[in-house]
């Protein structure tokens, strides 16, 4: 579950790290939003990393892309969301570390994958 100094420090290190990426808190969720721009595209991708309260941090953040690029999704709707493996340790992985598989996720694909 969630703890207030938990959020307090994933908050810090985002604005350390990842200024631009903006915090929310909305009903059961929370986490970041923000834009990251295709290095080959050019293109500007809205990315959300989400998380429940209830299960974080046992459970990594959720992310969320748009416009979607290559075959590597799982959900449908506003449930739509990327399928990566990464090694998740809820005592030391964060936000930041989730976002950095995203960027990575990025720049192997932009330019390169077909948009779905």
């Amino acid at each position: 579950m969630l703890t207030e100094l938990r959020w307090e420090k994933e908050q810090a290190l985002m604005r350390g790290v990842f200024p631009d990426f903006q915090a929310f808190n909305r009903d059961s969720c929370f986490g970041f939003q923000g834009c990251l721009k295709g290095k080959k595209s050019g293109r500007v991708y809205q990315v959300v990393l989400e998380a429940e309260q209830a299960t974080y941090p046992q459970y990594a953040p959720h992310v969320r892309m748009e416009p979607n690029l290559g075959h590597y999704w799982i959900g449908e709707g506003l449930a739509r969301r990327l399928c990566v493996t990464r090694d998740w340790q809820p005592a030391r992985s964060t936000f930041a570390n989730t976002l950095l598989v995203a960027i990575k996720f990025l720049e192997e694909l932009d330019g390169v994958a077909a948009f779905t």
